[in-house]
């Protein structure tokens, strides 16, 4: 189980408990991401334990995250505001800082290697 799983797991042990995280991970956010989507199929397939065994073997169901659940606030240090971050059909959007800024670094990464095979 992987630090954001067991995260939601001790979050999701009690009706009280209230997880608030910050990060500047494009990891964590798809981690709530699958999270969020293993919450929406397990509604779809609720009553077939064998396919919820299925799905549990590829994500705990005990660390889903409810669509409704879950708000991702983005923060522009440029401008200093502060907005939600956009969902579809419940799931986080992908355009945002943290995924442009990942985008970016494969980019370039990607360039240089281009780079270095034509010296190889």
């Amino acid at each position: 189980m992987g630090y954001d799983e067991s995260l939601l797991s001790f979050n999701n042990s009690l009706e009280a408990n209230k997880l608030i995280i910050t990060t500047h991970s494009p990891y964590l956010i798809n981690g709530f991401t699958i999270a969020v989507k293993t919450a929406i199929v397990k509604k779809l397939i609720q009553d077939k334990q064998e396919l919820l065994d299925q799905l549990n073997v590829i994500y705990p169901i005990d660390s889903i995250i409810d669509p409704d659940d879950l708000i991702i606030y983005e923060l522009d240090e440029g401008t200093g505001s502060v907005k939600i971050l956009e969902s579809y059909r419940g799931l986080p959007s992908d355009d945002n800082f943290l995924n442009m800024m990942l985008e970016e670094s494969n980019n370039m990464f990607a360039q240089l290697l281009q780079i270095q095979q034509g010296y190889e």
